[in-house]
C-alpha cells in the first residue's frame, strides 16, 4: 500500500474519530454482521431528507449509538477506535448500512480479515466468538460498506466471493468513488454497476 493510502486508511473527514462500527450478534442461533456509519445527527437527518425527496426506495435508517453497539461502550472505547481523546458522542447517531447473514457473512469474512490486518485489529472479534462491536476509521469503513451494500441482495457464494475479492483489490480512490455512488440520492444503480463489474462474468 502506498504511503498516501496508508495514511488515508487511518484518517478521515472527522480526523482520527472512528466513523464506522461493525457489530456481530447472534439472532435465533445464527450469527449476523451489521455495519453502521457514524454521523452527527443533523448530518444524518439531512441525508435522510435528500433521499426522501429523491424518492429512493432504500431510505436512510438511523439508530441511537447504544443500539448499534454490543455492550455498554462508546465508539471511543471499542477495539479498533484508536481514540486517545475520548470524543464527545452526545450529538451522534448510527446509520445502518446493511446486515449480512449466512453465506454473505461467511464470504465477507475474507475482506474483513484483510481490512482488519491493515488496522492491526484481530478479525476474530467479529468473525468468531461472542457478540461484539469494533470501531473503524473512515477509509476502512468505506471499503467494507461498499462490500456489504453490493453483497446484501446476492445469494450465490461464487458471486459473493468475487465481490469480496474484487473490493479487496481496489485502491482507496476506487472505494471512495463507489461509496459516493452508493450514498448519492440521484445514483440509483451504483451498486448494481459494481456487482456487474466484479461478478458479471459469472454465468
Amino acid at each position: 500500500m502506498a504511503e498516501g493510502e496508508a495514511f488515508a486508511f487511518n484518517t478521515g473527514v472527522y480526523g482520527d474519530r472512528p466513523t464506522f462500527i461493525m457489530s456481530r450478534r447472534r439472532i435465533d442461533d445464527r450469527h449476523e454482521m451489521t455495519l453502521y456509519e457514524l454521523s452527527p445527527t443533523d448530518v444524518a437527518e439531512g441525508r435522510r431528507t435528500r433521499f426522501e425527496r429523491a424518492g429512493r426506495h432504500n431510505q436512510v435508517t438511523t439508530v441511537p449509538l447504544d443500539e448499534a453497539i454490543v455492550g455498554e461502550a462508546t465508539p471511543s472505547e471499542l477495539p479498533g477506535s484508536g481514540d486517545e481523546f475520548g470524543y464527545d458522542w452526545s450529538d451522534w447517531c448510527a446509520i445502518k448500512i446493511a446486515t449480512l447473514r449466512g453465506d454473505g457473512f461467511n464470504e465477507v469474512s475474507y475482506l474483513i480479515e484483510s481490512v482488519f490486518r491493515e488496522l492491526g485489529v484481530s478479525s476474530a472479534i467479529i468473525c468468531t466468538g461472542e457478540p461484539a462491536s469494533v470501531s473503524l476509521p473512515e477509509a476502512a469503513g468505506i471499503q467494507l460498506s461498499i462490500a456489504v451494500r453490493a453483497m446484501k441482495p446476492m445469494r450465490r457464494r461464487d458471486c459473493l466471493r468475487e465481490i469480496a475479492y474484487g473490493i479487496d483489490q481496489m485502491g482507496l480512490g476506487e472505494c471512495y468513488y463507489w461509496h459516493a455512488k452508493a450514498r448519492s440520492p440521484t445514483s440509483k444503480s451504483g451498486m448494481k454497476a459494481l456487482r456487474t463489474l466484479l461478478a458479471g462474468h459469472i454465468e
